[in-house]
C-alpha cells in the first residue's frame, strides 16, 4: 500500500474529490489497497465502520466515474497516475463513444457521392445556385438536399456510395 488506508483517509479523499471538478491523483493500486484494508477489517463485517467504509468507497468511485465521463465528453486526457480500475473504465467508455458517433439525423452515415450522369452545361438549381458545366462521371462536391434530390430525380446525376 502506498498510503496508509484508514476510514479517515478515505473520508478526507472523498471530501477533497467532492470539492473540485478535477480528478485528484490516486495511486495506480488505490482500489486494490482499499480492498485490502476492507478485507483486513472484514472481521468486523456487519459493523457500522465496515458498512460505512463500503458505502463511502461506492460514493467515491461514483463521483470519480462522473468526472471521467466529463473528461471523455470534452476529449481531455486523464491526469496521471490514475488507478488501474478507473483507467479500464475510461478505455471501455471511450471505445463505446468512438464506435457510436451520432449526427443530428441519427447514426453517422457515410456522405453521399454524386457523379454527373452525362456532360452537363451550366444550369440553375432549385436553390438558385448555378451548377456546371460538368463532364460525364465528374464528382460533385457538397450540395444542398433539395438540389441533390432535383439532380437525382431528373437523371442529371447518379449516386455512388
Amino acid at each position: 500500500m502506498d498510503e496508509t488506508i484508514s476510514y479517515d483517509y478515505l473520508w478526507q479523499a472523498y471530501q477533497k474529490e467532492k470539492q473540485t471538478n478535477q480528478l485528484l491523483l490516486l495511486s495506480k493500486t488505490f482500489y486494490e489497497d482499499v480492498n485490502e484494508f476492507i478485507i483486513l477489517g472484514g472481521k468486523n463485517k456487519g459493523s457500522s465502520l465496515y458498512e460505512n467504509t463500503q458505502k463511502l468507497l461506492d460514493e467515491f468511485f461514483e463521483k470519480r466515474k462522473q468526472k471521467i465521463l466529463i473528461y471523455i465528453a470534452y476529449n481531455r486526457p486523464l491526469p496521471q497516475p490514475i488507478s488501474n480500475i478507473e483507467l479500464e473504465f475510461y478505455n471501455k467508455i471511450l471505445q463505446t463513444v468512438k464506435s457510436e458517433r451520432l449526427t443530428a439525423q441519427g447514426k453517422e452515415t457515410r456522405p453521399t457521392i454524386l457523379k454527373s450522369a452525362k456532360d452537363i452545361p451550366e444550369i440553375i438549381l432549385p436553390s438558385g445556385r448555378k451548377f456546371g458545366p460538368l463532364k460525364k462521371d465528374q464528382e460533385i462536391g457538397s450540395i444542398e438536399e433539395q438540389d441533390k434530390v432535383y439532380l437525382l430525380e431528373n437523371a442529371i446525376c447518379i449516386q455512388e456510395n
